[in-house]
């Protein structure tokens, strides 16, 4: 049983809790308010707009392979500092946006290669190097700052299109990327425990002069090729992909979905912030679970939750339907991260996280950047969103399968 303990990995934790923070509550989150403020200024349909963040999943599939090299070449601070400052000055160019060609070409260029230098995966790579028996707690804390993201963002975008427009908005929230992310990750981030003479999850460092011994994870660690060859690849690609797709359709376009059954903006955003925050519970949650039950259960049961949720939404709106639909699917939104990061690590070892991680993450993203603009065209033809939501619920489904399927005991090729 993993005991807390202090040493410098904790840091490492919590750099990447405000990393994750400013770049999912920035990107992802607020997104959902910018939505429907855009949507009114331009007269873009929803499906229109909401491509805009697709292309940020879409080519952030292209730059994650090479992103999740440099991680394991070069350690994540360089590749976040470099991330953080594109994704700055895309926000800063927004504020300018006259067009929709203009607005993809930001999105899917500076705000996409910047976020996907800044967030998840080298925030995760360096966690997962920094611990093995306390992986699941330690990722379950840092990725609750991808909730929290959500808690704070999405509020505070709304009260500042509110009072100060949506341009001034995007160029506040771009100054915020560099005042709180890049600060603590030129600071503190390192690349691993080693570099500094360190064990991971705290261990006694070995005696002088004799060398770290990486016998036990060469024994247990996957090369990208060896595990891009195997079924438990393919399988958790594709569970996350129904999931994060489902989570990502969901959120963004929820705002939009409760004004259309006669909830005003600011108390939609407020719904959307209470599912973020219910979501810092099930990532804390979820992490600690996962030191106790094993990864398979814990991930199916997930999935499960998020499948409920789903439909309690589409329940008539009334203030105890969206409780529940809050506490339920909150919770299991906010674990989905904590597992995708852990399962990696557990199924392919920490040495070649970055890169297992970076090819895995196109697959993931490109169902997010199908299903986003998808539920915005349903909705579109339609009149509603729940002919979206079942096939959401579906997937759901799906994934469980897929985990079901899962090789627990499967080992590297020697």
């Amino acid at each position: 049983m993993f005991r807390f303990r202090w040493f410098y990995g904790w840091l490492i934790v919590g750099t990447a809790f405000v990393t994750l923070c400013v770049n999912t509550g920035i990107v992802f989150y607020s997104f959902g308010v910018f939505l429907s403020a855009l949507t009114a200024h331009f007269g873009w349909t929803r499906a229109q707009a909401s491509f805009g963040f697709s292309l940020v999943t879409l080519c952030g599939a292209l730059y994650s392979p090479f992103i999740g090299r440099a991680v394991d070449r070069v350690g994540p601070r360089p590749v976040q500092l470099a991330g953080g400052v594109l994704m700055t000055l895309g926000f800063v160019l927004l504020r300018g946006v006259d067009s929709l060609r203009g607005f993809y070409f930001i999105m899917g260029l500076l705000v996409s290669l910047g976020s996907t230098g800044l967030g998840n995966l080298p925030s995760n790579a360096a966690v997962a190097r920094w611990f093995v028996r306390g992986r699941g707690r330690a990722l379950g804390i840092s990725t609750a700052g991808l909730s929290m993201g959500g808690v704070i963002f999405v509020p505070l975008t709304q009260w500042l299109i509110d009072g100060y427009g949506w341009r001034n908005a995007f160029l506040v929230l771009g100054l915020l990327v560099a005042l709180i992310a890049l600060p603590p990750v030129a600071v503190f981030m390192r690349r691993a425990p080693e570099d500094m003479g360190l064990r991971p999850d705290g261990d006694a460092p070995p005696r002088p002069g004799v060398p770290i011994d990486f016998d036990a994870e060469l024994e247990r660690s996957w090369t990208p090729a060896q595990a891009m060859q195997h079924r438990n690849f393919w399988l958790i690609a594709g569970a996350f992909s129904l999931t994060v797709l489902g989570i990502s359709a969901t959120l963004l376009h929820q705002v939009a979905f409760l004004r259309d059954r006669g909830l005003t903006p600011a108390y939609a955003s407020w719904v959307l912030g209470a599912t973020a925050g219910v979501g810092v519970l099930g990532k804390l949650g979820f992490g600690f679970l996962l030191e106790r039950y094993g990864h398979r259960r814990i991930i199916m049961w997930c999935f499960g939750l998020q499948a409920l949720g789903v439909l309690c939404l589409m329940l008539p709106t009334h203030m105890l339907t969206l409780a529940i639909y809050v506490g339920l699917y909150g919770f299991a939104m906010g674990g989905n991260a904590t597992l995708q990061a852990t399962i990696i690590g557990e199924c392919f070892g920490r040495l070649h996280y970055g890169s297992i991680a970076g090819r895995m993450t196109p697959v993931i993203v490109l169902a997010q950047a199908v299903g986003i603009p998808m539920a915005g065209a349903i909705r579109d033809a339609t009149g509603s969103y729940v002919p979206a939501f079942l096939v959401i619920v579906l997937g759901s489904v799906l994934a469980v399968a897929c985990i079901a399927r899962l090789d627990s005991h499967a080992r590297p090729p020697r």
